[in-house]
């Protein structure tokens, strides 16, 4: 089988897995503190092409090759994972009190109903009906002393998260730090989950709330428009490619049979 038609086919193959991120990244695009996806392509070995049949030198330890290379023959790229951009997003002022936005590389801390601890960027909150501090899921957010319960009507927040309310301090939001970002997970709803090996820092540094504020979503629209548009042609291009070969083989296989009849 024409190693070409699976190079082809693999190149279809990682363009399907692309054009999903892509397609994500675009229907997250106005999602709060959504992190937006990059897949990424390993290519399988590169051969050393040489010209056959050319004859060779013997020399005294041995034969000497006088074959020509001719070039280098890719095989193709498979998917090999899906990234995530955790660069920050813009800034979108609200001036709703129980919205928060956070510069550097942090995030707020909220609790799974399964009791898990995850993290987001997402600092869309709001009160539930026992004025529990809950994100627009319905999670609680954690602060240094557990839940956080807000039992008055006027709300601030410095800059290292210490809410007050009328006045009185109440606790200060849990902001951590993840020592390696990229051994984070996505779990859905701009929720991140930290492996076990990821270390966790819960008094992190150089990480500010910005009260009244959103982070938005890190995705360019412009520019995940032209890698879509990218994407297509490439696909449409592996698709050719392979239509091609499906007609060769077929046109051979009938010629074959025509010459032994």
């Amino acid at each position: 089988m024409p190693s070409g038609l699976y190079i082809a086919a693999s190149g279809m193959d990682s363009t399907i897995t692309r054009e999903n991120v892509i397609s994500n990244n675009l229907a997250n695009l106005s999602t709060v503190g959504f992190k937006q996806n990059r897949a990424v392509d390993v290519a399988f070995p590169t051969y050393l092409i040489a010209r056959l049949h050319d004859q060779k030198m013997k020399v005294m330890d041995g034969t000497a090759e006088l074959r020509p290379n001719i070039g280098f023959m890719g095989g193709g790229v498979i998917p090999q994972e899906v990234a995530t951009d955790y660069s920050q997003g813009s800034r979108l002022e609200t001036k709703n009190p129980l919205d928060f936005a956070l510069t550097g590389p942090g995030f707020f801390s909220v609790l799974s109903p399964e009791g898990k601890t995850y993290l987001t960027r997402a600092g869309s909150f709001s009160l539930d009906s026992n004025g529990r501090l809950v994100t627009s899921d319905g999670l609680p957010v954690l602060g240094h002393n557990g839940e956080i319960y807000i039992d008055g009507s006027k709300v601030t927040a410095d800059e290292e998260g210490n809410l007050t309310v009328d006045g009185k301090a109440q606790d200060q939001l849990l902001i951590v730090k993840v020592k390696d970002e990229n051994q984070l997970f996505k779990v859905g709803h701009s929720l991140f989950q930290a492996t076990p090996q990821n270390k966790i820092d819960m008094s992190p540094d150089g990480i500010q709330v910005q009260q009244g504020f959103l982070e938005q979503s890190n995705v360019n629209a412009i520019q995940e428009m032209v890698n879509m548009i990218e994407v297509s042609r490439s696909y449409e291009l592996n698709a050719k490619i392979v239509s091609l070969y499906d007609q060769v083989l077929g046109e051979a296989s009938s010629q074959i049979g025509a010459l032994r009849a």
